[in-house]
C-alpha cells in the first residue's frame, strides 16, 4: 500500500506497507495466525505464530478470539488499551488498525468501535470507516461496492454464476461475492472480505437496487434449474455456503424466495452456525459451545457439518479414524491384527484406484502393536482437529483411551452422518 493511498481510514485491503507502518489485526487466544487478516499478518507482514497479543515484525496482535461462542469484552478492552498506550509511546510509528474482532471474533462493527473511541484522534493510529463511522454518532455504511466490483469483473462475473445455476453445475470461483454469508463463519480471505457484518447490511444488500435483484434472480434460478439436489449443483463445501447465505436472508426477508430454497433443498432447515450469529447474543454470554455433528461424505471426506469445515488427513491416517468411528465400543491397540483386513477395505475406499505396495506396508505397520505407527497416526488425528475445533472439545473427536485399555471416540454416534 503506498502512502498516497492513505485517505484517512484503513484500507478494506492491504498487502503492503511502507517501513514504519504497522498492520494491526485480530488473533485467537492461541496466537494461531492462521486466516483473514491474521493469516495475512502471518504470511506478509512477521505474525509469529503462537504470539496472540503485541508487536511482531511489522504487526501487531490484539487478542480478540477465545473460542467458538465466546466473548471476553474485559480482556478485549484491556488489550486495546494496551495497544493505544503502545502507539503513544512509539509515535514513530502509524498502526492501521482493521476490522479486528468483526468476524470470528463476533462483535458487530459499531460494538468493536466502542473499544477503541479513546484510538479516535491519536494520531499514528488509523481506523476502519466503519469503526469512525460508529463513534462520531453517525449511521454505519456498507462498502457494498465490493460486491459490484467482483461480480463485474473479467473472471467469474455474474452473469458466469447465473449462467452456471441455470445449467445445473457450478464450475467457476464466484460463491463469496454472489451468495454472500453472514461473516465470521471462514477463515479465508475471500470468506471475511465478502461476508456480511450484521442484518443491516444484509438488508442494504438486499435493497440495493442491482445486488438485491441480482441474488433473487440467481436464487430463484437455482429453483427452477432442473438437477434435485444442491449438493449436485454447487459441490462441496458451497452447498453448505448457500444454505448459509440462504439463511441469512431468509431472517431478514421471511417469507421470501430465500425460504423456498430451504425447503427444497435443505428440508426447511436453517444454518444453525448463521443463526447463533446473528442472534446468539445471550448463548455467547453464557460460553456455550455447540459440538458439531461429523459427516463422512460419500468420498470419505471428513465433514464438521456444523462448522463448516473439513477435517484434511492424509489417506492411511483417515483409514485408522474411520476405523475407530465404525466401533464406538473401542479397540484394544494389541487386538489390531484383527482388524487388518477392515482396514485394507477402509483404505480402498478412500483410495479406490488400487493399494500400492507403500500402502500395504503403511496397513501392515499401523495394526502391527508391536511399532509405534498407530501412536503416530493417533497424534495426527488429534493435530487434524486441533485446528478446527475448541479445545474444550478436541477429546470428543480424537482417538482416547488409557494404556491397556480400549481406544475410542468418544463423540456420540448420534452425532455421526454416514452420506
Amino acid at each position: 500500500m503506498e502512502e498516497k493511498e492513505y485517505k484517512g481510514f484503513t484500507p478494506d485491503y492491504i498487502d503492503r506497507l511502507l517501513p514504519n507502518q504497522i498492520f494491526v489485526f485480530g488473533s485467537n487466544v492461541l496466537g494461531y495466525h492462521t486466516g483473514g487478516a491474521s493469516g495475512t499478518a502471518r504470511k506478509k507482514f512477521g505474525a509469529v505464530w503462537g504470539q496472540a497479543e503485541g508487536l511482531q515484525g511489522q504487526c501487531y496482535a490484539i487478542p480478540v478470539d477465545f473460542g467458538k461462542g465466546i466473548r471476553k469484552d474485559t480482556e478485549v478492552k484491556a488489550s486495546v488499551e494496551k495497544f493505544i498506550a503502545f502507539a503513544k509511546e512509539n509515535e514513530q510509528l502509524f498502526f492501521f488498525v482493521t476490522r479486528i474482532g468483526c468476524g470470528i471474533g463476533g462483535y458487530r462493527d459499531d460494538e468493536m468501535a466502542q473499544f477503541f473511541k479513546d484510538a479516535l484522534f491519536v494520531r499514528n493510529i488509523c481506523l476502519p470507516k466503519s469503526f469512525v463511522d460508529a463513534l462520531k454518532g453517525g449511521e454505519v455504511t456498507f462498502d457494498l461496492d465490493r460486491f459490484l466490483k467482483a461480480q463485474d469483473s473479467e473472471m467469474y462475473t455474474y452473469a458466469d454464476a447465473l449462467n452456471e445455476i441455470k445449467a445445473g453445475h457450478k464450475q467457476g470461483h464466484w460463491i463469496w461475492y454472489v451468495f454472500p454469508q453472514i461473516k465470521g463463519l471462514g477463515h479465508s480471505y475471500m470468506s471475511e472480505f465478502y461476508g456480511i457484518s450484521s442484518k443491516e447490511e444484509a438488508k442494504a444488500y438486499l435493497q440495493h437496487p442491482a445486488l438485491g435483484k441480482r441474488l433473487r434472480d440467481i436464487t430463484q434460478a437455482l429453483l427452477d434449474c432442473n438437477n434435485p439436489s444442491a449438493f449436485n449443483v454447487l459441490g462441496f463445501p458451497d452447498v453448505l455456503k448457500v444454505q448459509s447465505c440462504m439463511t441469512l436472508f431468509d431472517i431478514v426477508s421471511p417469507k421470501d424466495i430465500f425460504n423456498d430454497v430451504l425447503d427444497k433443498y435443505y428440508e426447511g432447515k436453517r444454518c444453525e452456525r448463521t443463526k447463533r450469529r446473528l442472534d446468539g447474543r445471550e448463548e455467547k454470554a453464557k460460553n456455550v459451545i455447540k459440538t458439531s455433528r461429523l459427516t463422512i461424505t460419500k468420498n470419505y471426506t471428513i465433514v464438521l457439518t456444523d462448522y463448516q469445515k473439513e477435517v484434511k488427513m492424509e489417506p492411511i491416517v483417515k483409514a485408522v479414524y474411520i476405523l475407530f468411528l465404525k466401533h464406538p465400543e473401542g479397540i484394544v491397540f494389541k487386538h489390531l491384527p484383527d482388524y487388518r483386513t477392515e482396514m485394507v477395505d477402509i483404505y480402498q475406499k478412500i483410495k479406490p484406484l488400487g493399494l500400492t505396495e507403500r500402502a500395504i506396508r503403511s496397513i501392515e505397520d499401523v495394526t502391527n502393536p508391536l511399532l509405534n505407527s498407530i501412536n503416530e497416526k493417533c497424534s495426527r488425528v488429534r493435530a487434524a482437529f486441533q485446528s478446527e475445533v475448541d479445545p474444550t472439545l478436541l477429546e470428543q473427536y480424537i482417538i482416547m483411551g488409557k494404556s491397556g485399555e480400549a481406544k475410542k471416540i468418544a463423540l456420540p454416534r448420534d452425532l455421526v452422518v454416514w452420506e
